[in-house]
């Protein structure tokens, strides 16, 4: 390949400390100059400096070089300016020719010729055609001598000023760039370049020549902690090194930042070349980062996976996601580390997930390429083995069918149209108690059937799955009254029984009924709870993830071997509250570790979702209130090492909707006839542990404080601002129909409309969907509301019977998640097979 490079002026030393790189950006130029140590005071005037095109490079037989004329003199730096000083009052700056070439001439592809001698263009020929099909204009001298200077004056002494004070200059558009296809699968390789004449490949790759700020930032959504390789090359001998992240400048000329070790090997080449590019890896690139962060005689010895870009540097994998490239404006002292400011000039991007290195471990984030307005919303139908649910006094409505709870068919029969509906998972709460704090009785509660009677909500999902294929199944269960030994063995039947469709929402349980009725003389402290539950989980992770090798079952019929017992292991587990030695009872089931489902909402609570929780629920009553709830949750996460967006969070909401706006509330106000305020009263008191029965009912609530649920008394307490006041009556009347949830009343189109404003403004996932009758709600919201959202490009495009089955982590991570738990969940750390 010929040389694409100018050659480097033999009067000029590589960068490196103490010599200091000042980098300009003129037009279409980027001009160097190196000053002499910094340590002492000197006063000099520097000559000779060399011009490197913006965006083509050349060799030219007669010096195309542009001068800078600079009087400097140094003064050791202070705590409040480290830069370096610079007295002048002004300074030259000279157009290059590259200005002045016609567009007409550049990027063409041309016949091959004989005006290339040694890797020289000779200025009277046309430049030979390289590798990719697209040739390098030649300058002549006389262009170079016609170029006109421009003057600037600085009114800053500083490095940093001059540069501020050049890029603030109107410049003229740039020449195009004429990008060769990037990104495209690897090709035959000759002496080290790709033949792309041979490629008949394709691209996806979103390109650009003209860069904004706001490229950039699409660029760099959500990449915290992720994998850049950084490349640069001089007289054809390619150089690169791995950066854990790259910090992007949203200015106008885009620009980004990235470290350089000062021992790097790539610094003397980068330093000379000064232009660089960056490449944003995948999440199946972690052998390239390893590579690239290994011996540097390692990293480009594979040649068939990297290829010359038309810029004239590396070009890494088809894997990569985002290429950005441009000029290095300068170098800065950094810790241990040089800073490289570069401003970029071409950006290609395509859709994917970035690979991220965090607390010694490569994993994935999301997509950095998909605006957030456009995602999906999920949808999660919220419903209990009982009569009364989250709307107290509805089961007498002529509509509703919740008290056929107890066959079989009632739950079939919501599966199958909740799954030809739309829904990605039907939700079943539970409590092992009964609400009995109002009034000091049970009697409210059962008179208006609030959650009692109740049946296992677990014994139903064997039903449901059998009659569906991709509906998922959440299915509440209290870990504080299970051993997780017999527990873990009942939750891999479940995921087996629905190949893989099987979630376990944690809770640690709230009602002292349950507590005492389950051999506890009181309800076990809140945060201790907590403390169980994070043991309880360690115990099961060891059993689903590290007690059976993912092969262990061999099925060997010739030697009448089923499971292979050396690929069975005890997990030994000793710890504060459970001692469970031995193995787990059950094969892998298909997601070995079940979906997992969390709804605290209290401090405590969401750190434990954070950590554990690949979906939570919340409630709060507008956007704004849940926005610093998902933010709270997001941040744990992010802390716990998670990608924050894995962890899906749904909002409670219950919709009544019908053909128009007017047609809703006429069917919200007839529900209102049939609401239980007693019933909702017996729910508040269960919840928050207070007994409203003691106030009257216009009375203003007071905050109390117990061991209840705390987040139901949080989010009412924030409710009571200034212009409202929370009483015994407005609390029932709001949680009468819907629960703790918001309502919302309209078309299908309004409702829509509403949701994603929720989702956008409030950076929920989806929404647990409850009903104010049953299966009626459900039929109103497939039938006015799914078809809008679909429409919308919201909701999964309808599947046919004959589609592939996914468990349900998969479809709840679609289209990039795996069957079993990520490498940043905790429950990897125990696999036995990774």
């Amino acid at each position: 390949m010929q040389s694409l490079y100018p050659s480097r002026p033999s009067s000029l030393h590589p960068v490196s400390l103490p010599y200091f790189l000042l980098s300009v950006v003129s037009t279409h130029s980027l001009l160097a100059c190196h000053l002499p140590d910094i340590s002492s005071d000197f006063t000099t005037s520097t000559t000779g400096c060399f011009s490197l095109a913006n965006r083509y490079w050349r060799r030219p037989t007669e010096p195309t070089v542009t001068t800078i004329t600079v009087t400097a003199k140094s003064e050791k730096p202070t705590a409040s300016d480290d830069d370096l000083k610079i007295n002048p009052s002004s300074f030259i700056l000279h157009q290059s020719a590259m200005a002045t070439a016609a567009p007409s001439a550049v990027g063409k592809p041309v016949a091959a010729t004989n005006g290339v001698q040694n890797g020289v263009h000779s200025p009277q020929e046309q430049p030979k055609k390289l590798a990719n099909g697209y040739a390098i204009p030649a300058f002549t001298a006389a262009q170079v001598k016609s170029a006109q200077p421009q003057k600037y004056q600085t009114s800053s002494a500083t490095v940093a000023g001059i540069l501020n004070k050049v890029a603030s200059y109107s410049r003229p558009e740039p020449v195009p760039v004429q990008i060769a296809q990037p990104l495209v699968a690897a090709q035959p390789v000759v002496n080290g370049v790709y033949n792309s004449t041979s490629s008949n490949s394709t691209s996806t790759a979103v390109v650009k020549s003209k860069v904004s700020g706001q490229e950039i930032r699409t660029a760099f959504r959500n990449a915290a902690n992720s994998v850049w390789v950084i490349t640069s090359a001089w007289d054809d001998q390619p150089v690169g090194f791995t950066a854990i992240t790259v910090n992007s400048v949203s200015i106008d000329p885009p620009m980004i930042t990235f470290n350089i070790g000062r021992n790097s090997s790539s610094l003397n080449t980068v330093s000379r070349s000064l232009r660089f590019a960056v490449h944003l890896l995948s999440q199946d690139e972690a052998a390239t980062a390893k590579r690239f962060a290994a011996s540097a005689d390692k990293r480009f010895a594979d040649a068939t996976t990297w290829r010359w870009h038309q810029d004239g540097l590396p070009e890494l994998t088809p894997n990569t996601l985002a290429r950005l490239s441009g000029n290095i404006l300068s170098l800065s002292a950094a810790g241990d580390n040089l800073l490289a400011l570069g401003a970029v000039e071409n950006i290609s991007q395509r859709p994917g997930q970035p690979l991220v290195y965090h607390q010694g471990v490569y994993r994935t984030l999301q997509d950095p390429t998909t605006p957030r307005r456009d995602r999906r919303i999920y949808l999660n139908a919220f419903d209990m083995s009982c009569i009364g649910h989250q709307s107290p006094g509805l089961w007498a409505h002529p509509n509703d069918r919740a008290s056929t709870y107890k066959d079989l068919e009632y739950w079939t029969n919501l599966a199958q149209l909740l799954e030809k509906g739309g829904f990605d998972s039907l939700f079943l709460a539970d409590v092992l108690g009964t609400y009995d704090v109002y009034k000091g009785s049970r009697d409210a509660a059962v008179r208006a059937s609030a959650q009692v009677p109740v049946n296992d909500p677990v014994l139903s999902i064997p039903a449901m799955a059998a009659v569906t294929k991709r509906l998922g199944f959440g299915v509440t269960v209290s870990l504080t009254y299970e051993l997780p030994y017999s527990f873990a063995r009942r939750m891999s039947t479940l995921d087996h029984l629905t190949k893989g469709r099987v979630a376990w929402n944690i809770v640690t349980s709230y009602l002292k009924s349950a507590a005492t009725n389950l051999g506890l003389d009181t309800q076990i402290p809140h945060d201790e709870r907590y403390n169980i539950a994070e043991e309880f989980m360690e115990v099961c992770y060891k059993l689903w993830e590290g007690s059976w090798e993912q092969d262990a079952v061999v099925a060997d019929v010739k030697n009448g071997i089923y499971t292979d017992p050396a690929k069975i292991h005890d997990i030994n587990h000793r710890g504060k509250y459970y001692n469970v030695p031995g193995a787990h009872l059950c094969e892998p089931s298909p997601q070995r570790t079940p979906y997992l489902f969390q709804a605290g909402a209290s401090t405590k609570g969401q750190a434990f979702a954070a950590k554990h929780a690949e979906a939570v629920f919340i409630a709060g009553p507008n956007p704004s209130h849940l926005k610093k709830i998902v933010a709270g949750i997001r941040k744990s996460a992010t802390e716990a090492g998670r990608n924050p967006y894995d962890v899906k969070i749904f909002a409670l909401l219950t919709i009544i909707t019908a053909e128009t706006d007017e047609l809703a509330h006429a069917k919200h106000e007839d529900y209102k006839q049939y609401a239980s305020i007693e019933g909702a009263l017996a729910l508040y008191g269960g919840w928050a542990g207070v007994d409203l029965s003691t106030l009257d009912v216009d009375q203003p609530l007071e905050y109390v404080e117990n061991d209840a649920i705390r987040s139901v008394n949080e989010m009412w307490s924030k409710q009571n601002g200034s212009d409202s006041v929370w009483t015994p009556r407005k609390i029932a009347e709001k949680i009468s129909i819907g629960g703790l949830g918001p309502l919302i009343v309209g078309s299908g189109t309004s409702i829509a409309d509403q949701l994603e404003k929720w989702v956008d403004e409030s950076d929920v996932d989806g929404f647990n969907l409850a009903y104010a009758v049953t299966p009626g709600s459900f039929e109103d919201i497939i039938e006015h509301v799914v078809p809008e959202l679909r429409l919308r490009g919201r909701l999964l495009p309808i599947e046919d019977d004959d589609a592939p089955r996914t468990t349900l982590r998969e479809r709840m991570g679609y289209p990039h998640a795996k069957a079993h738990v990520g490498k940043d969940h905790p429950a990897w750390r125990y696999k036995v097979s990774k």
